[in-house]
């Protein structure tokens, strides 16, 4: 409770109490809890965003000047009201205190409120809950546009890391800019779980996500996949089935579909061939192979600005054309940063990201689930 402007006798003190322990100024919108009284509150300001500090009658502010002048996030102020906005988001900004002059007529006293910053959201990684089949002693070359991962602040990419295999004998866990890679040990078969997380450009981890694999002892010819990276040709790209993979053998070599694409348009048709449109940024989808015999396999297309084919840093090598990276970098505890903006929260979110996306969006549509 704030501070009042004057000396006041028991009797006087006592009224005040009763008074403002039966009036509430409405919170503003967002805010937790419940409303606070006139003594103190705590406000967040929405990430980017603004709100109001909404004052209940018959209190009404004396003095816009004191909380005009306490902070530059107070952007207006009425009697009724006052107007808060963070057109910027500092993570290490720490509260600040903006005092507010309250009358009812008779009393006067000042309310303190603590005005912070709220937080962007928080990255989620929630794939699709389909189990990836992967033969001892090969690699499965996950691409970030298969992880689920959703970031409202990942403009210059975020981080991924890789935290654990479940059991540890399975095999071992790494990311790369553009892939998480599980290499599956020679000799085990089993189920594995692939643990990983992911940041956004704040630093602010996800959740742990978890992609079910299944390791299996190969039995047929290896089916061997590619992981290209792309030029884009005005916003757009045309692939074939023959470039995404080939069976050691006579087996036939089978496109069984394509995952959703971050950013644009996939048209991926039976006789192998995968159309791509986008909007000339970068994007990633992935490929799932088969062969008659019932192998089963995955391949990645990641597509980069036409621009960045001759790019020289360090940081653009894994967005020239040709093949994606698989080799282990050095990531520690802050990960790898992702060569791949991964897709932006919505609101109307199932976590059905990946190859089943298309067939979930369907039934979403008829009703069935």
């Amino acid at each position: 409770m704030g501070s009042t402007r004057r000396r006041l006798g028991a009797a006087a003190l006592s009224m005040l109490l009763a008074v403002l322990g039966s009036v509430a100024i409405a919170a503003p919108a967002g805010a937790a809890g419940s409303a606070p009284g006139p003594g103190a509150g705590d406000v967040a300001i929405p990430y980017l965003g603004s709100t109001t500090i909404d004052i209940a009658a018959p209190w009404r502010i004396t003095d816009c000047q004191t909380p005009v002048q306490a902070s530059p996030l107070v952007v207006g102020c009425d009697e009724r009201s006052i107007s808060l906005a963070a057109p910027e988001y500092d993570p290490d900004a720490a509260a600040v205190v903006v005092p507010v002059p309250l009358t009812d007529g008779r009393i006067t006293t000042i309310a303190e409120y603590r005005v912070s910053l709220e937080a962007p959201e928080t990255p989620s990684a929630e794939p699709a809950r389909a189990v990836r089949p992967t033969a001892s002693g090969t690699l499965l070359r996950l691409p970030i546009s298969e992880l689920g991962v959703e970031c409202a602040v990942c403009d210059a990419g975020g981080r991924l890391r890789a935290v654990a295999v479940h059991p540890a004998e399975a095999g071992s866990l790494w990311a790369t800019p553009t892939h998480l890679v599980f290499r599956a040990a020679q000799g085990y078969a089993g189920p594995a779980e692939l643990v990983y997380r992911f940041a956004d450009d704040y630093g602010t981890w996800s959740p742990e996500g978890v992609i079910q694999a299944s390791v299996l002892r190969a039995e047929g010819p290896p089916l061997v996949t590619s992981d290209l990276v792309v030029a884009l040709e005005e916003g757009g790209a045309e692939l074939s089935l023959e470039q995404l993979g080939f069976v050691l053998g006579d087996d036939e070599l089978v496109l069984v579909g394509c995952g959703t694409a971050i950013r644009g348009q996939l048209r991926c048709d039976t006789d192998g061939s995968i159309e791509y449109r986008g909007d000339g940024a970068a994007d990633q989808f992935a490929v799932q192979l088969a062969t008659a015999g019932g192998e089963q396999a995955l391949a990645s297309v990641t597509l980069v600005p036409a621009a960045e084919d001759e790019g020289a840093d360090a940081d653009s090598d894994s967005l020239r054309p040709g093949t994606a990276p698989i080799a282990k970098p050095k990531q520690g505890k802050q990960g790898v940063a992702s060569a791949i903006v991964p897709r932006r929260p919505v609101e109307d979110h199932h976590g059905s990201g990946g190859l089943l996306a298309p067939l979930l969006a369907t039934l979403d549509r008829v009703g069935a689930r």
